[in-house]
């Protein structure tokens, strides 16, 4: 006599297959579930990061803007020092000269210069 698990084993083998095969697609389809929240999520930083680019693109124009204008006053200031050191110079020059006057003439100077 042929035994239950004899006659239906083939059977049985089959339906534990066929069961495995839905838990396996099961669960993949939990996988997909995750992999599509973290694509989001990418897409997320992925924006993020072009949005601080174009804030860093920003600064670096107001950079380069502040050190242009800092070059103009930098040459102002040049310029200025340059008319200082003129001015110093011809005023050393005239209490030089002012020095090698004698006293009548230093007299005469002053007298002229304050009518």
């Amino acid at each position: 006599m042929i035994t239950f698990w004899q006659k239906y084993k083939d059977y049985v083998f089959l339906l534990i297959i066929v069961v495995l095969l839905v838990l396996n697609i099961m669960n993949s389809n939990a996988i997909r579930t995750d992999v599509k929240q973290y694509e989001k999520r990418f897409d997320y930083i992925d924006a993020e990061i072009n949005d601080l680019k174009l804030r860093n693109e920003s600064i670096d124009r107001k950079i380069e803007n502040n050190n242009t204008k800092i070059d103009i006053v930098n040459n102002k200031i040049e310029s200025v020092d340059k008319t200082i050191r003129k001015i110093k110079e011809n005023t050393d020059e005239k209490v030089g000269n002012i020095d090698n006057l004698k006293p009548s003439e230093l007299e005469l100077f002053f007298t002229n210069r304050y009518k």
